[in-house]
Formats: C-alpha cells, structure tokens, sequence
C-alpha cells in the first residue's frame, strides 16, 4: 500500500482487530475531503501500517489497554496530529470473546467517528 495514499486518507470507520492490531475487517468511510474512495485495510496492521497520523503511538498504548483490560466497551475522545492540522475524532471500543472459554479477547470492534467542533 503507498504511503501517499494512507497520509490522504482521514481514517474514519468501523475496524475489527486482532489483539496484535492486524485488521480483520475494514469499513472505512469514503475521504470526503479528497473526494477518494476508502481504502481496503484489512491484513495490514492498524498501528504501523494504517495509522497516518504523528502521534499514533499513543493512540495504539489507548487501544492495547482497552486490549488488555476486562472491560466490555469503552471511549475516548483523540485528535490525530496531522501534517494538515488535527483531527478531533471519537473512538468507540467493544471486545469480542471466545464463546468456549468466555474470557480470551479474539477481536475488538473500533469505530472512528469524526467530531464536529460546533456541535452543541
């Protein structure tokens, strides 16, 4: 995948991930502001193949600790820092287990939603 492409892209959506942060499942939105269609993720890993922002490694400690909690859902509010200028975005977490053993993580569903700065 060309790096190019990924800086383009503002990463918004839905992902499912393995624990190891490779993506098992993308539905990106389409770039609104590039007017380019959405990039097929899936097989490469979030943090050091998708992720096209600067501070990506903090974004990855939040989710790796939602990983490795108990917790069923969580949220939290992040701005990606980008060479175009921060990006206010809301992430949703949810954990999918194992049904036999109930407490293994097999995935988690991350969904990417812009936030609108104006919206009261």
């Amino acid at each position: 995948m060309n790096a190019s492409l990924l800086d383009q892209q503002k990463l918004f959506g839905l992902f499912e991930l393995d624990p190891s942060g490779i993506v098992l499942y993308s539905r990106p939105e389409p770039d609104a502001e590039t007017g380019g269609p959405a990039l097929d993720v899936s097989g490469r890993n979030f943090f050091r193949e998708v992720a096209p922002f600067e501070n990506a490694e903090e974004f990855r400690r939040r989710v790796i600790n939602f990983i490795n909690g108990d917790g069923q859902a969580d949220n939290f509010l992040f701005t990606y820092r980008c060479d175009d200028g921060p990006r206010p975005v809301k992430v949703l977490l949810a954990r999918i287990r194992e049904r036999s053993s109930g407490t293994r993580t097999k995935s988690i569903l991350m969904h990417i939603r812009r936030v609108q700065l104006n919206a009261r």
